[in-house]
């Protein structure tokens, strides 16, 4: 009788260590996989300020592609990175000459003009695959670079801070005599033949063009193809350099605390400016400047250095933040928003410390979304990323990571309740299945408790002595 309970005993071990294996395989499976449970964000609506909070899932993945591009040399500070017609990558950089609190006076006079201009070649040209150097030029003409914008015919449009000038090059006729020039070399101005501190150049197809005017007069200018101002609109509300004083509240409509950045909205025929220290990007109608629609969110922060425009997936704005100046600071990063939402639907940011956003200044993105580049004053680097996740408004939601970031990127669309369900259904599977089996694992513990015992009243089998079992078995 022994050895048939102790047979029963040893099968009863056995299942409750079958049952035992299942739970902990279960829990490792649920509990241990990565969820797509979404972040979310506010985003102020493009029309009227209002924010909402929006799940978001990942459709805009980028990889950062390090090693690129292939130089033999150190690099100033970079300003500026554009795009040419044949997809190669440019770059504008300072050289040796740095942006210190002592390059300018109280007057935005640069001071060091006696220095000379910078020897280097500023203005550099690389393969985007091989990140080879194909061209350089731009030695012995330009003090503080800043703006670099190539335009449908192929003409470069560079901004100077120092000399605060505006010029435009036709490479097929020289590269060290500008086919135009704006500005008047080391005057600051607010009329229409000066500016002071002039950030970034914008063309139209039709060759009109807008200068944002700068760091000191805030304002937009657009001119005829041939250089002559048409008209202007916007006034600077920048803390430190503003005439006035600013009511309480939020800044209003055409109002620039340093338009920082331009671009274009051909589909739309807009005009997209970064708001630098107002963290946002205003957009205007290019034919009267009249205010249009406005962008930001919480997720960006108080900073937004620069934004560029591509048409895929309705219309889409790609922004940089920069360094915060408190504590409480956002995040260094990149930023896609849907203009049609105005959410914040995707991000990116290199994968490693060692090439970590520090000071991001200026971005440039290929027509259809594949590649984008970050220029970057500290470090002086230029940085490359490449789309990795398939572009498709519907989309999956996954959670997604940055080569090694742990960062959910992405489109939000219907298909968050289907995520939403997948998540609930896995957890209510997980729940009947468990209750299941804990039931089993009692029962049978009570079965070795209470079944288990001989017919006659005598001791449990788990009490027999060793030596009555052994002589049972043997």
């Amino acid at each position: 009788m022994y050895r048939k309970h102790h047979r029963n005993l040893s099968n009863l071990n056995k299942m409750v260590l079958l049952l035992s294996s299942i739970w902990i395989i279960l829990v490792n499976t649920v509990e241990g996989r990565p969820q797509a449970v979404p972040r979310t964000a506010q985003s102020t609506s493009r029309d009227n300020g209002n924010s909402s909070t929006i799940p978001r899932f990942g459709a805009h993945e980028y990889g950062y592609v390090s090693s690129w591009p292939i130089l033999d040399r150190k690099l100033g500070s970079v300003s500026a990175v554009a795009i040419d017609g044949a997809g190669n990558v440019v770059i504008f950089h300072r050289g040796s000459h740095v942006w210190s609190f002592t390059s300018f006076d109280t007057q935005n006079v640069y001071l060091e003009a006696t220095a000379g201009p910078i020897s280097q070649h500023t203005v550099l040209k690389f393969g985007h695959n091989s990140g080879t150097l194909l061209q350089e030029w731009g030695e012995n003409l330009f003090y503080m670079p800043h703006g670099l914008t190539i335009d449908h015919d192929q003409n470069y449009w560079l901004t100077d801070v120092a000399l605060h000038q505006v010029f435009k090059f036709d490479l097929n006729h020289s590269t060290t005599e500008p086919a135009l020039t704006l500005g008047t070399r080391f005057e600051p101005g607010n009329d229409m033949y000066h500016y002071c501190k002039p950030t970034s150049v914008a063309v139209l197809r039709s060759g009109e063009f807008f200068v944002a005017d700068g760091y000191c007069n805030g304002r937009i200018v657009k001119y005829s193809p041939e250089g002559v101002p048409i008209l202007s609109w916007g006034r600077n509300s920048f803390l430190l350099t503003r005439t006035f004083t600013l009511a309480p509240g939020p800044v209003p409509a055409n109002y620039f605390a340093i338009p920082h950045a331009l671009a274009v909205v051909p589909d739309r025929d807009l005009l997209c400016v970064a708001d630098r220290e107002q963290g946002r990007v205003q957009c205007f109608h290019t034919g009267n400047g009249t205010f249009h629609s406005q962008y930001s969110s919480p997720e960006i922060g108080s900073r937004l250095f620069s934004v560029k425009y591509i048409a895929s997936d309705g219309g889409l704005l790609y922004t940089i933040n920069g360094p915060g100046l408190d504590l409480g600071s956002v995040p260094v990063g990149g930023f896609i928003i849907e203009m049609e939402s105005g959410n914040v639907i995707g991000r990116f940011q290199p994968n490693n410390s060692k090439h970590a956003f520090s000071n991001p200044h200026e971005l440039a993105v290929v027509d259809d979304g594949s590649e984008l580049y970050v220029a970057e004053l500290d470090p002086q680097m230029v940085h490359k990323f490449r789309l990795i996740s398939p572009r498709s408004s519907t989309s999956r939601p996954m959670s997604v990571h940055n080569e090694g970031e742990n960062t959910i990127n992405g489109h939000y669309s219907s298909a968050s309740g289907m995520n939403s369900t997948l998540t609930a259904g896995s957890i209510g599977i997980f729940s009947i299945v468990s209750t299941l089996i804990v039931t089993s694992l009692l029962v049978i513990l009570m079965a070795r408790v209470i079944c288990f015992r001989s017919g006659q009243g005598s001791a449990r089998v788990d009490e027999v002595p060793l030596r009555n079992m052994a002589d049972d078995e043997g």
